[in-house]
């Protein structure tokens, strides 16, 4: 038995009064003559009997009658809590997109909103964490209203951060137990064998599966070929604990259909399909297949724009080996001598190149760094006889690092950065029987907070790159000509400078994911009063400002959870588009794969789990609740005293 006011139990040492005083009665006898007292001994002896027993029994029931009523006043009560006070209780419900798996006739999700619902009364002042969201101490009536209110969140949350987030909502102040309890489907994605569970709060994992745990996704798409009229568009499908003998891919423009095609599918395989697009203007495009399992994977949106050419500019003598890799089809490739240069070009470029100079003027210098600092990039190739005093010059001003030396040794480049973006799906495999190109001379350059691409066999660098503010450098260690290296023969040589360009301007991707942190470069030029607006394709209300960074030549806007909607959306500068993109959901969520939670939590002793709320919650209130007994002691009270009354009344005795 527990007590809500145990400190009124003290008063139970007053109880020591009337026992004192029946144990040392103060009463005083008279003495009365009388002729015969044989008679009188008899009858006194009597009395003197009953009086004891009255007063005995007197006691005991006043006894009984204020320990009641102490008993009554400390309110005693029965609970398997060993605090009185009721626990704050954190309800995480996990929204993100693989809640929209089906349990029987509904959703996950949907199901376990109806359940929690039923499932709440008596458990007070519950706060609820969402994916997005979090709302404290609601009372029943507010977590019906916002339980009915939730929907689906894009953006999963991984249970470490949800832990975090729990942690910080529990007041650690108050005296009250901690109960924090999660209801997903805790797919595999979430790690649950790396969480670490605070020991002083009681947790629950109620595990939601779906009926069926099968799924068929689309994947992604990629551009597998093109030529000046049609692209060829490769489509991923992924089966998960499933197979499909034909399923049907149906490809959309907006939504007029255009294609349709079909594939076989074996179970947890990957499979694609291929469309041919005729592409003269941009193309929305969007695919959809038929699944009745997870649907937000069912669809795949992406935009075709056709792209402005990448603005390239070759300054030096000989720049005919940047020709053949810098193409018309993707490059407006400009090949100037130094002497030729006009200053007023280099603003507008993406990508400049400085091949082998001797020396750099101070006012090539100055504009170079301008056009470094407003997001252009430079390589830099290095002269045989170059002037290290005027280089270093112009390192210094953008303050990168500087030339130490000339190296006269000869060394092997064996040491490729496979994991470098500027390397990124180069190569299928991280190759080691490659013939690697080698250099006679070249200089010892060290450079500031740079990443190093391809390395010298004594692990110097030998091509690097440094990011500069909004720009990046891409330095070469020695001069590349045919009299000092065979780089130019080399297969590393056209992936490299290729991917210079390419990456000197964010080309619009196919497709964005949502929640991921995307870079998109606009090739436009705007005011300073002018803004980047990101508009939803036919629904203007859903429009956002995102971050964005302006240069000369570009603007670059970055979006990562500003868009919560799969669809197409418009660029707009003002109220004119400047180019198509699409959102996707992330494919993450298609997995079904689940957690063992229970052999994974294991080792934790305040950890409950359970597959079903409704047994869950009545668990908790099985923990919590609170059976009192103070009504009762009253009661005892009052009959102790109507015994007493009694006994006053009908009992002989003086």
């Amino acid at each position: 038995m527990q007590f809500k006011y145990p400190e009124i139990l003290y008063a139970l040492f007053l109880l020591l009064i009337p026992i004192i005083v029946h144990l040392f009665q103060l009463q005083r006898f008279e003495k009365v003559a009388f002729t015969n007292v044989q008679f009188l001994k008899k009858v006194a002896l009597q009395t003197r009997k009953s009086a004891k027993l009255k007063k005995f029994l007197i006691l005991v029931t006043r006894l009984g009658l204020f320990t009641a009523l102490i008993l009554a006043f400390a309110q005693p009560y029965f609970s398997k809590n060993k605090q009185q006070l009721k626990p704050q209780t954190v309800l995480y419900l996990d929204n993100s997109l693989s809640m929209q798996a089906k349990r029987g006739t509904n959703e996950i999700f949907r199901n376990a909103i109806q359940d929690i619902i039923s499932s709440n009364s008596n458990i007070e002042d519950i706060s609820i964490l969402t994916n997005n969201d979090f709302y404290k101490d609601l009372s029943d009536k507010e977590l019906k209203n916002q339980l009915l209110s939730l929907n689906y969140y894009p953006i999963a949350q991984d249970l470490k951060t949800v832990i975090l987030k729990t942690n910080k909502a529990l007041s650690k102040k108050n005296g009250r137990s901690k109960h924090v309890i999660f209801v997903s489907d805790f797919q595999t994605k979430n790690k649950v064998n790396e969480l670490h569970l605070d020991s002083t709060t009681q947790y629950s994992f109620v595990q939601l599966l779906p009926q069926k745990k099968e799924n068929i996704a689309i994947d992604s798409i990629y551009i597998s070929s093109q030529n000046g009229s049609n692209i060829n568009l490769t489509v991923k499908l992924k089966t998960y604990n499933t197979k499909r003998e034909n399923l049907s891919v149906s490809l959309f423009k907006e939504n007029i259909l255009v294609g349709k095609t079909s594939c076989k599918l074996e179970k947890n395989s990957t499979n694609t399909v291929m469309f041919k697009i005729p592409f003269k203007d941009s193309f929305n495009g969007k695919l959809s297949i038929e699944d009745n399992l997870i649907p937000f994977d069912n669809t795949l949106y992406f935009s075709l724009n056709k792209q402005e050419k990448i603005e390239v500019l070759a300054i030096g003598e000989q720049n005919k080996f940047l020709s053949k890799i810098y193409t018309n089809t993707e490059f407006n490739w400009t090949d100037k001598k130094r002497n030729q240069l006009d200053y007023n070009k280099i603003a507008s470029q993406n990508l400049i190149v400085l091949n082998e100079l001797e020396n750099i003027p101070t006012a090539l210098q100055k504009e170079l760094s301008n056009f470094v600092l407003k997001g252009g990039s430079l390589v830099i190739i290095p002269a045989t006889k170059l002037s290290i005093e005027n280089y270093n010059q112009f390192f210094e001003s953008l303050k990168i690092g500087k030339i130490t030396g000339r190296s006269e040794t000869e060394h092997q480049i064996n040491t490729i950065n496979f994991s470098h973006p500027i390397l990124d799906n180069v190569f299928e495999k991280q190759i080691k029987n490659f013939q690697y190109p080698n250099v006679k001379k070249g200089y010892e350059i060290h450079l500031k907070n740079a990443s190093s691409i391809l390395r010298y066999d004594n692990q110097h660098t030998f091509i690097s790159e440094s990011k500069l503010k909004k720009g990046k450098i891409y330095c070469i260690a020695a001069p590349i000509n045919r009299k000092n290296s065979n780089f130019k023969n080399s297969p590393l040589i056209v992936p490299i400078f290729y991917n210079f360009g390419k990456q000197s301007f964010n080309i619009t991707a196919l497709y964005y994911t949502i929640g991921n942190a995307n870079t998109i470069d606009i090739q436009t030029k705007v005011k300073n009063d002018e803004v980047i607006h990101i508009e939803e394709n036919n629904n203007k209300e859903n429009s956002i400002i995102p971050f964005q960074q302006v240069s000369q030549n570009k603007v670059q806007i970055i979006t990562e959870d500003n868009l919560l909607k799969a669809g197409f959306y418009q660029v707009k500068k003002k109220d004119v588009a400047i180019t198509n993109i699409a959102y996707n959901y992330n494919r993450l969520e298609s997995n079904t794969q689940y957690a063992n939670i229970e052999s994974e939590l294991k080792q934790y002793k305040n950890v409950q789990f359970s597959t079903d709320i409704k047994q869950m919650f009545q668990e908790i209130k099985d923990n919590y609740s609170v059976t009192s007994y103070w009504k009762w002691f009253v009661v005892l009270a009052i009959l102790f005293w109507i015994i007493e009354m009694l006994l006053v009344k009908f009992m002989k005795g003086s």
